[in-house]
């Protein structure tokens, strides 16, 4: 049988993650990335080599798949993926501000009665009233439609081995390996800080998600509960106008994985909506 579409040269199907932005989304794959957005009545790509690859030496790669070790590359990883792209790492350093001063807020209005017993619960889990704004902002902004629209491609390209409107069209905006699955740990593990009084947590606790994103992420209660947040909280069905934006950019990403362009390609395109 021959080889379909955006397979890898072993003939195994490559994988490809990715972000969404305000007006755009980030794609990643094993050796390059796509930088993806709409201007003026045009699709922008840039795609480039990317600066996170997974270990190739047989004896690293065991390695990293350790229990506690693992989670070290993981993390590592994603810090990298923050760090390479501007825009979500000015998303990641905004959203620290706005957390530290929620809780400086909350503490300062914590106190006696209602009122403050309230803004005491708050200062002590900030998790909960951040998750609702991010929430908030995933599903009335135009973020949660290029989340979905990022899924949608992925999906076609791992169900079809090509990656076309249609295709994409019909397939699902929901994704098991998406990064909203792990919430439902990040949640759990922030609800115990505050009955766990040791500076140590802070720290411990990444190791925990993560671990337990390993032993417990592919099972199906863990699925179903990060589908549910992608459905309802994270995700918005795409418009063709961010559908488009996702197809092109991961045929360009597909065309770098392949062979069929090298090192740093621009991509400027009409768009048809």
């Amino acid at each position: 049988m021959a080889k379909e579409a955006g397979e890898a040269k072993t003939g195994e199907r490559l994988v490809f993650g990715g972000m969404a932005r305000w007006d755009g989304l980030d794609l990643f794959g094993p050796n390059y990335m796509s930088i993806a957005y709409r201007r003026d009545g045009e699709i922008h790509v840039k795609v480039e080599p990317t600066s996170v690859r997974k270990p190739k030496n047989p004896a690293v790669l065991r390695f990293s798949r350790l229990p506690v070790i693992r989670s070290f590359f993981f993390w590592g990883r994603l810090l990298l993926q923050v760090v390479g792209s501007v825009w979500t790492l000015l998303f990641f350093a905004v959203t620290m501000g706005i957390l530290w001063l929620f809780v400086r807020l909350m503490e300062f209005g914590s106190g006696e009665g209602l009122l403050g017993g309230v803004f005491g619960f708050f200062a002590a889990v900030p998790i909960l009233p951040i998750l609702l704004l991010f929430f908030a902002g995933m599903k009335l902004t135009p973020v949660g439609r290029y989340h979905g629209a990022e899924h949608k491609a992925v999906a076609a390209y791992e169900r079809y081995g090509e990656v076309t409107l249609q295709n994409a069209k019909t397939s699902s905006r929901l994704h098991p390996r998406c990064g909203t699955n792990i919430l439902g740990y990040i949640v759990l593990a922030a609800l115990l800080d505050p009955l766990i009084g040791w500076w140590g947590y802070a720290v411990l606790q990444f190791i925990l998600i993560s671990e337990a994103w390993f032993v417990f992420g592919k099972t199906r209660p863990s699925i179903a509960v990060g589908n549910l947040l992608q459905k309802y909280l994270t995700t918005t069905e795409p418009r063709r106008a961010q559908l488009e934006v996702a197809v092109e950019s991961l045929n360009q990403l597909l065309k770098a994985e392949q062979g069929k362009s090298s090192g740093e390609l621009r991509v400027q395109t009409p768009a048809r909506y």
